[in-house]
């Protein structure tokens, strides 16, 4: 099997000067949990996730969630308020993976073991699509209707 097999022809992507408000607007609205970051060309030149979004307002908690619930929710909404004007550029993953549409299954065990949720899919670096561990489910359960 292909990743052209398993992706969705989605380009929903942003620039690196969109803010993180407008992205987590996306990410909800979409229920995406990350889109690639793009060019004016299309090339995909990063990638930005609700972790990034998270980590942007508690860059020292990381996902220790235990510290959240010490600070003051008061804190908590103004600094998150603040960070919603921040641009994506400055908390993209700015070397993002990418795999191309004639790659093959590994790319499956690739996402398990490295925990990736959503992986931006090029041609000649543009994007043309995205492959997501909720299309690999579904791609397996109609594998297994087929039996």
């Amino acid at each position: 099997m292909k990743v052209k097999d398993m992706m969705i022809r989605d380009l929903t992507s942003v620039t690196d000067m969109a803010t993180l408000k407008e992205v987590a607007d996306m990410l909800s609205y979409s229920r995406l949990s990350g889109v690639p970051v793009v060019d004016d060309q299309g090339k995909v030149i990063g990638f930005i996730s609700e972790k990034d979004i998270i980590e942007s307002a508690f860059p020292k908690v990381g996902m220790d969630t235990d510290m959240l619930f010490v600070r003051n929710w008061a804190q908590n909404y103004l600094r998150l308020s603040q960070v919603g004007e921040s641009l994506v550029k400055d908390y993209m993953n700015q070397n993002p993976v990418c795999v191309e549409e004639d790659d093959d299954e590994k790319v499956v065990k690739f996402m398990l073991s490295e925990h990736k949720k959503t992986l931006p899919v090029t041609r000649d670096e543009k994007l043309i699509g995205v492959v997501t561990r909720s299309n690999l489910c579904r791609v397996l359960m109609e594998k297994s209707d087929k039996k």
